[in-house]
């Protein structure tokens, strides 16, 4: 438990009808006692006055009272549910910090308190983060997942796998001559293989995580003046891009967030794909194609047929052919992969939208699995497979190696949820906090 107590509104900033002032600490009590004449029983919301450090009323708040452990933090928790004015919310704080032991709380402490209390580990506290930042549904139905225990408890699944074929291994350090049953580091071994595919999998699918989180990526791509830049104003519904009928306008890349069918989606604008000398245009066209081969769904831009081949090489199964400027050219009835569309009249603007919105639900909705969403769960996840891989090819004698690395892939996944080795990710995770949480 922390020696003194923090505070911060817990509510957004700005006037409201309600702001929530949150204290967690050993001072509750003589807050209480400061600012209300004493505490309200635990867990029951009374009507009080707030008085200041001369007597003088600020507000009548309700007031909650946690009493720990059984609180957020742990810890004794006082919440007052005050008006939300400027004025109320600033003389309360200050009402608050004139009680000895009590300080105002830096973003991320209240949840910090609650990891080092034992209240949530820390896949938990990022999916709480998440949540707090979660714009569209599945972002909160991803961080909703998370913060109640998906990822941790197959995290601690993989890590009781480890443990069990160690217990294994080191039964044929500590006991060679004794008459165990047989076949100890063949089952090891077939745990570690089956384990070993398991992580590999969740690492494969993990990019269906990030993508939730920061959005699909869908490509823009085309020879210039094609109508890429008018196309990416027209998704974002504003001028996001560079509009102009010289070519090589667009040097580098324009990315758009938007969130189309409840998923956010990231499209990107690049520079027209041609032969160019200028130095910095063909910068520009490398990186279009390597964002390109990079993407989740591309989008090839047409005002030719004979255009499809130049950039053919970019497309994959699945992406879409658009054949644009059709407010100018009369094209053929499209084809079950292509979407005739014109940004200046908006033909075809709502199917592509449309198509979009569906390619990114699809993909979110590919496994069930609790995904690795953060690159370090990904990092720690490699390290493992890299020390399973070890005991796999160890010698078939050198049982102390691969106990040793079963040990490495146990410490690896441990990170995962804050159980080794975590001082140097703490301050890093909760500084992304929003104060009061």
């Amino acid at each position: 438990m922390s020696t003194h107590t923090i505070v911060a509104p817990a509510s957004g900033p700005g006037p409201a009808g309600v702001s929530i002032i949150r204290l967690s600490g050993p001072a509750c009590a003589a807050v209480g006692m400061a600012l209300l004449g004493g505490l309200p029983p635990p867990r029951q919301a009374r009507l009080v006055r707030v008085l200041d450090p001369d007597g003088a009323p600020i507000d009548r708040a309700l007031a909650l009272f946690f009493k720990a452990p059984h609180s957020f933090t742990g810890e004794d928790v006082l919440e007052l549910h005050v008006h939300g004015g400027p004025a109320v919310v600033r003389d309360t704080l200050a009402a608050c910090l004139a009680v000895e032991g009590v300080r105002l709380a830096e973003p991320g402490a209240f949840s910090r308190r609650a990891f080092q209390n034992g209240k949530m580990d820390l896949t938990a506290a990022e999916g709480l983060a998440d949540l707090v930042e979660a714009e569209t549904a599945a972002q909160r139905k991803q961080a909703l997942r998370q913060m109640e225990g998906a990822l941790a408890g197959e995290v601690e699944r993989w890590r009781e796998t480890i443990i069990d074929s160690l217990a294994d291994a080191e039964g044929d350090i500590d006991f060679p001559d004794e008459d165990l049953p047989p076949g100890l580091s063949l089952r090891a071994r077939e745990r570690i293989a089956a384990l070993r595919a398991s992580l590999t999998g969740f690492l494969d699918d993990s990019r269906r995580a990030e993508r939730v989180r920061s959005g699909f990526q869908v490509v823009i791509i085309g020879r210039p003046n094609a109508g890429k830049s008018s196309l990416i104003n027209q998704l974002a519904q504003r001028d996001a891009a560079i509009v102009s009928a010289k070519p090589g306008t667009t040097r580098d890349i324009v990315d758009v967030r938007v969130v189309l069918g409840g998923m956010v989606v990231l499209v990107s604008d690049t520079a027209g794909l041609r032969t160019s000398q200028d130095e910095i245009e063909a910068e520009g066209i490398r990186r279009a194609r390597q964002r390109a081969l990079d993407a989740d769904l591309r989008l090839g831009l047409l005002t030719h047929e004979d255009e499809r081949a130049e950039f053919a090489d970019l497309m994959r199964p699945g992406d879409v052919w658009l054949l644009g400027q059709a407010d100018r050219i009369a094209w053929p009835a499209a084809g079950s992969d292509e979407i005739v569309i014109s940004s200046v009249t908006r033909q075809g603007l709502v199917q592509l939208e449309e198509l979009i919105a569906t390619r990114a639900q699809q993909d979110a909705a590919r496994s069930e699995a609790p995904p690795l969403t953060r690159l370090r769960h990904q990092e720690a996840v490699r390290e493992a497979v890299s020390a399973l891989d070890r005991a796999l090819n160890a010698p078939a004698e050198a049982a102390e190696l691969v106990a040793e690395d079963l040990r490495l892939a146990a410490r690896s996944l441990g990170r995962i949820t804050g159980r080794v080795d975590i001082e140097d990710v703490l301050d890093r995770l909760f500084s992304q906090f929003c104060i009061g949480k």
